[in-house]
């Protein structure tokens, strides 16, 4: 039913800790293209008017949403650019999404029209909605953490488009675990990137790993102190491809499932770097 809606490929490509809180939502289904397949429509297609309402509204709840707690941030303003970034909306198109935006957080916001104009051209393309609120969930993060006010925004919104609060509360928890997987991540590779600026003969802090000996970490990847580099490099690989987060049906895999394989990618991954540390490969 999501597919696979919150990979973390555009948060690196963004960077840093706005890039790790975008990307967990934005994902691959956010491109510009498959957006725009996902609500019935093409660039050459004669039925503009729902691609215009989706467009439209989609900026313009993106400022209600952001507002909710009292006032817009920057940050929530720089997750709304970087969406536009990545729908690679034109210099005409930016204008008018921020436009929108700015519309959407005035008082006078005729929120009511705005999300039943809405329910009506998302009739029957669900996946849009849906889509549509991975978006606001960007905006509403983007502070790093959920107001209650701009929560029970987001719950209004959901259930004025006619999706149940069960379906809502369950794309809110997916985004929540994928948006820790790629906050780790994003950390884990910046704390990698300052060990390898020292010499390997550094005593400075050791990354914090569930790995806490040698023996811990070859009994992870099943292999033997005797493994050659060959050896230990495949059985990486093999146990990434078996455990990660990204290999689960998305369709049916619940939040505790991706929380299980993201600890258990993690630790795989911890028990490797230490090998390969005490080894020197």
């Amino acid at each position: 039913m999501f597919g696979k809606l919150f990979g973390g490929t555009f948060g690196f490509m963004v960077g840093g800790p706005l890039g790790a809180l975008v990307g967990v939502a934005v994902g691959h289904n956010l491109d510009q293209g498959l957006w725009k397949a996902s609500i019935g429509l093409s660039s050459d297609t004669d039925d503009s008017s729902a691609q215009e309402v989706f467009f439209r509204t989609t900026f313009q709840l993106m400022g209600h949403i952001a507002k909710a707690d009292g006032r817009v941030s920057e940050l929530e303003i720089a997750a709304a650019r970087a969406i536009m970034d990545h729908l690679r909306l034109n210099t005409d198109q930016r204008r008018t999404a921020m436009e929108n935006f700015t519309a959407g957080k005035q008082p006078n916001f005729p929120v009511d029209a705005s999300l039943e104009t809405l329910r009506r051209a998302g009739a029957n393309r669900a996946n849009a909605l849906q889509e549509m609120l991975q978006m606001q969930l960007n905006v509403a993060y983007a502070d790093g953490s959920l107001h209650p006010r701009t929560h029970a925004r987001l719950l209004d919104i959901a259930t004025r488009i006619g999706l149940s609060r069960l379906q809502f509360e369950t794309l809110h928890q997916f985004f929540r675990a994928q948006q820790q997987w790629s906050r780790q991540q994003h950390q884990y590779g910046n704390k990698r990137a300052e060990n390898q600026s020292h010499s390997q003969n550094s005593h400075g802090p050791r990354p914090s790993t569930p790995i806490h000996s040698l023996e811990q970490a070859y009994q992870v990847l099943g292999l033997s102190r005797e493994a050659n580099p060959a050896e230990i490099k495949l059985a990486y690989r093999r146990l990434l491809k078996q455990y990660h987060p990204d290999k689960l049906p998305a369709e049916t895999a619940s939040a505790a499932e991706i929380k299980r394989a993201t600890e258990k990618t993690r630790e795989i991954t911890a028990a490797y770097e230490r090998i390969r540390e005490a080894r020197g490969l």
